[in-house]
């Protein structure tokens, strides 16, 4: 009887540390916001260049051309061992556009799943999260209007209850 004391004991305890290591694994897996981790290392509007019958005509209208909003976003992992580095969760991207004198003209948050666009390999960063040492870069379609001069893009997270 003592026996199976101790053997259920022993049962007992190798449950609870195998469910530790599972509840581990997956605390692991889920990507942690980290606003630290991200480094923004490029932004910049682009226009696409106009044919020469285009900017002779009277009718163009510069809002009517698609602009693009290049930005490209690099994500350092501060952990000391690699092999326990978590995977980042993907930030909202704040977007201000301002005139010359630097006033406010439009605002625009965008998810993950809105800047990232269609490109296939970045959809598993939305679930996985992203590995440190990864870069991104992706191209924003955006209209701006008329007097804006101005830029500015914030990465945040936006707060869960």
């Amino acid at each position: 009887m003592r026996l199976y004391r101790i053997f259920m004991l022993l049962v007992l305890i190798c449950g609870a540390v195998y469910q530790s290591y599972l509840i581990f694994l997956n605390w692991q897996q889920t990507p942690k916001k980290d606003s630290l981790a991200w480094r923004l290392e490029y932004a910049e509007i682009h226009a696409p260049q106009l044919l020469p019958s285009e900017a002779v005509s009277t009718d163009n209208d510069v809002l009517a051309s698609p602009q693009f909003l290049e930005v490209q976003l690099q994500v350092d992992s501060k952990e000391k061992h690699p092999i326990l580095a978590r995977k980042i969760a993907l930030p909202n991207l704040e977007i201000l556009l301002s005139n010359v004198s630097g006033e406010p003209l439009a605002y625009q948050e965008l998810t993950p799943l809105q800047w990232l666009g269609s490109e296939p390999r970045l959809f598993a960063y939305l679930t996985q999260g992203v590995p440190a040492k990864t870069q991104i870069t992706v191209n924003i379609p955006i209209v701006l209007p008329p007097s804006a001069s101005g830029f500015q893009v914030q990465m945040v997270y936006p707060n869960s209850f």
